[in-house]
């Protein structure tokens, strides 16, 4: 019997033993679980920071992409062969010719018409003279001479 009193307490400190084991195992499986999560934390932190730097050096191309492209306009604006330019004098240059045209048109016609006037108006004045019994008119370059007599 007494042999069966022992059985027991050497199975109980067996299965503590396995306990420990078990226990022991665990603890390794959790450390090697927190490693590979630490592992992986770090190789994501690894890879955002990857990618952050990737974005910064992407965004500084297209910097100096559109800073390259803006000098390069830049010179050709100051060398006259930039398109956009080269378009919008040539409309300026369209509407400076047809404003130039309409002002030309403006004054012949105001030319046109001050000469007619002024033929309505000697007209008028040569019969207002002979209506008052003019009796003489010279005609001396452009200025017409009367000299009445009553």
């Amino acid at each position: 019997m007494a042999s069966t009193l022992i059985s027991p307490i050497v199975d109980y400190y067996n299965d503590e033993e396995e306990l420990d084991s078990v226990d022991d195992d665990d603890d390794r499986s959790f450390r090697e679980r927190d490693s590979e999560e630490d592992t992986e934390d770090a190789s994501e932190l690894e890879l955002a920071k990857h990618d952050e730097e990737d974005y910064v050096e992407i965004k500084e191309q297209m910097y100096q992409d559109k800073l390259a492209s803006l000098k390069r306009q830049l010179q050709q604006l100051q060398e006259g062969t930039l398109q956009e330019y080269q378009k919008r004098m040539k409309k300026l240059d369209q509407q400076y010719k047809e404003r130039l045209r309409n002002a030309e048109l403006f004054l012949h016609l105001e030319t046109e018409q001050v000469e007619r006037n002024y033929i309505k108006e000697k007209k008028a004045a040569v019969k207002e003279f002979d209506d008052e019994n003019c009796v003489g008119m010279w005609i001396s370059g452009d200025s017409l001479i009367f000299v009445l007599l009553k």
